[in-house]
């Protein structure tokens, strides 16, 4: 009896720690991703109105509307870089149904990605099937779902988005110009338990801001995690700071972010 105690003890500690870090790593790499999601969306939109982006071409215009055909190809580079990783190669194509000039949904592919700072790696994302994308002023909001994400070879369905509903404020300056926009991101992801081995948890994600001054990092906002393996449970708490040296502090310690996979 007490082996079989212990060995259930030890099996849901290591079920626990398996998904404490599954959990931060749908916080971290989702951001990425859905960093470069709401950079291809703000920049669609900008396009279909006009004037269009630089690092943006439009294979079939909006003249009139509602529009189901819109399409505009999105060239990563230095001119174009990501919000989280910075210069990169690569394109996402982002074709949509816009029912006026500032409302569309949105559908993603993204082909041949490289993000130089990160040694070459690819985006985890590879396509979004849905994304609602919505104009005011000066702000572009986008929302999608992480099970509406499809991974690349490099990433995980994890790593794409997870599955959380996620949601992005991308304040544009009024210019067409993405290098001076600045991102807030919000998400909720809910996972429930299938029995006493499996795991539940809850990741939200608050007020995380992407400024274009760092790449290396969110400069502000927090994700909280509550996890419970068995019947232990655990939080985890992750805040960003504004120092820009790649790194988030994870229950207080400075930790490296690890922005792909």
């Amino acid at each position: 009896m007490r082996t079989h105690v212990f060995c259930l003890f030890v099996f849901a500690s290591l079920t626990a720690c398996g998904a404490k870090q599954e959990a931060i790593d749908e916080v971290q790499f989702g951001l990425t991703s859905t960093a470069a999601i709401g950079l291809a969306s703000s920049l669609a939109m900008d396009a279909i109105k006009g004037p269009v982006p630089a690092c943006a071409t439009v294979q079939t215009a909006c003249t009139t509307y509602p529009c189901a055909t819109g399409s505009i190809a999105i060239s990563l580079s230095a001119g174009c870089p990501l919000p989280l990783g910075g210069a990169a190669s690569g394109s996402v194509v982002v074709k949509g149904t816009w029912t006026t000039v500032d409302q569309a949904t949105l559908s993603h592919t993204v082909t041949n990605t490289a993000v130089a700072a990160q040694g070459g790696k690819a985006l985890a994302v590879a396509s979004v099937k849905q994304v609602t994308a919505t104009r005011a002023g000066t702000t572009t909001t986008l929302s999608f779902t992480g099970t509406d994400a499809a991974a690349g070879a490099s990433g995980t369905a994890v790593a794409a988005g997870g599955s959380a509903n996620w949601t992005l404020a991308i304040n544009t300056k009024g210019t067409p110009d993405s290098s001076d926009d600045i991102l807030t991101i919000d998400a909720t992801s809910v996972a429930a338990s299938g029995g006493l081995s499996t795991s539940a948890k809850v990741v939200k994600v608050k007020g995380v801001v992407l400024d274009p001054s760092c790449r290396a990092n969110p400069v502000a906002g927090t994700a909280e995690i509550t996890s419970v393996s068995a019947i232990f449970p655990t939080i985890t708490k992750i805040s960003f700071h504004s120092a820009c040296d790649g790194k988030v502090e994870v229950d207080g310690s400075p930790t490296e972010l690890q922005l792909l996979p």
